[in-house]
């Protein structure tokens, strides 16, 4: 395991001829599912120079695959994790002792972006356990940086506050929507959240910043109750890779080293910067179960134009919607985070979750459930004028109390809240 500590701040072709090596290398040592991919598609392995030379991996392939990218002895699996199964049925990752060494390298290069530094204390709201990588990622990272940790994971708000309290740390890792509830949460216990003297927010899980690489809806209702001190940050489990802003805040920076970024389009063709489509990955320096071109199913867009930070390292716009997530209602195309920016910001809505389901003629049935005290004429009237303003649909709105809510986002024993429920027919 090589790690290239500062190839971010190298020359365009340089970065590139790193990769191109790295790239060589994992050709050479991959998994039975590749063998006979390249066997099937007649690619000569040693004769590839370039990443679009090769075949893209999807979801699906992953899921029916799984063990097949397996590319070594069962025996020197040291850890397993899995992708949350929002989406889907959860693939299982299998990492080897390097490719835990890699994960906190990056998480420990990703910190760095944000400042983070030796002697900082880092309070985890997220969980660590149920076979989540993020939480162990962000343990492992810090621990290498040589920050501490207090691994708290998503506790009630009165544990939180009692432990912020208590501990003091100089910063945070969290969800945005956790931390919007616990600003609501310290409003309603006289708690001013910027008293709480945390410096550094690090969000994961969801966006906080719009197409303009300015804060989103979400991200000025967190930013409004805690200060600027956020953080956006994009993870991905089958990646075992985290891209993450830094000062400057002008899009996530990739780690040229673990990972090749693409943004592709419908037909699978490379697009240039700023044009929209689909995050591709190939993953670099990874042992136990490499992917090549892998769909991830994310839409964003990329940036390879030097950061002001100083770093080439190519980065990425932020996530604004999953490709399986598209909706469209009455014409209007759009993803399920558009309803939510429209939404969140409004006064006495406490929580949401938005459900797509199949309706008359194979079209898109959306339905916006509330959480709030409120459900007088005058607030359905208020959502329903901001979701015509600022998403140009109207779902179909039902308001419930929002503890109803917290139990719909957490159905099942989900291992994060589910926003989106999509129960549209596949077929």
């Amino acid at each position: 395991m090589r790690f290239f500590d500062s190839i971010d701040f190298s020359s365009p072709a340089d970065i590139k001829n790193v990769q191109g090596k790295l790239l060589e290398e994992l050709i050479g040592r991959t998994s039975l599912y590749y063998k006979d991919v390249f066997r099937q598609n007649n690619i000569a392995p040693n004769e590839i120079k370039r990443v679009d030379e090769l075949p893209f991996t999807t979801r699906d392939d992953l899921q029916r695959h799984n063990w097949d990218f397996l590319a070594v002895q069962r025996n020197a699996i040291r850890e397993i994790v899995s992708t949350t199964g929002t989406t889907g049925q959860p693939q299982f990752i299998a990492m080897t002792e390097g490719d835990i060494d890699r994960l906190a390298y990056n998480e420990q290069r990703s910190f760095t972006y944000t400042g983070a530094k030796e002697g900082d204390l880092f309070h985890i709201a997220v969980t660590g356990d149920n076979l989540f990588i993020a939480g162990a990622a962000y343990y492992r990272g810090l621990i290498r940086l040589g920050a501490a940790v207090a691994r708290v994971g998503p506790q009630n708000t009165i544990r939180q506050f009692d432990l912020i309290e208590k501990l003091r740390p100089s910063a945070i890792v969290a969800v945005p929507s956790f931390m919007l509830h616990m600003a609501r949460a310290a409003n309603e216990l006289k708690i001013d959240p910027k008293d709480l003297n945390i410096k550094k927010a690090v969000l994961i899980g969801e966006s906080i910043r719009d197409m303009s690489l300015r804060s989103n809806a979400l991200g000025e209702l967190v930013e409004e109750a805690f200060g600027d001190i956020c953080y956006s940050t994009y993870g991905i489990t089958e990646g075992q890779v985290s891209f993450c802003e830094c000062g400057q805040k002008e899009g996530l920076h990739s780690h040229p080293d673990l990972v090749i970024a693409e943004v592709v389009d419908e037909a699978g063709v490379p697009l240039d910067d700023g044009e929209i489509g689909e995050l591709v990955l190939t993953t670099l320096q990874i042992e136990g179960m490499p992917l090549i071109r892998y769909k991830t199913g994310d839409i964003t867009f990329k940036i390879t134009e030097p950061c002001k930070c100083g770093r080439n390292s190519l980065r990425i716009g932020p996530i604004i919607g999953r490709k399986m997530q598209r909706l469209k209602i009455k014409g209007v195309t759009l993803y399920p985070k558009t309803i939510e920016n429209a939404i969140c910001k409004l006064k006495d809505v406490v929580n949401y979750q938005i459900e797509a389901a199949t309706g008359e003629n194979h079209s898109d049935r959306v339905i916006l459930r509330v959480g709030s005290l409120r459900a007088d004429k005058a607030f359905r009237d208020g959502i329903i004028e901001n979701l015509r303003a600022k998403a140009r649909v109207t779902p179909e709105l039902e308001i419930e109390s929002p503890d109803s809510i917290n139990k719909r986002l957490y159905d099942g024993g989900a291992r994060k809240a589910v926003v989106f429920k999509d129960v549209r027919n596949k077929d």
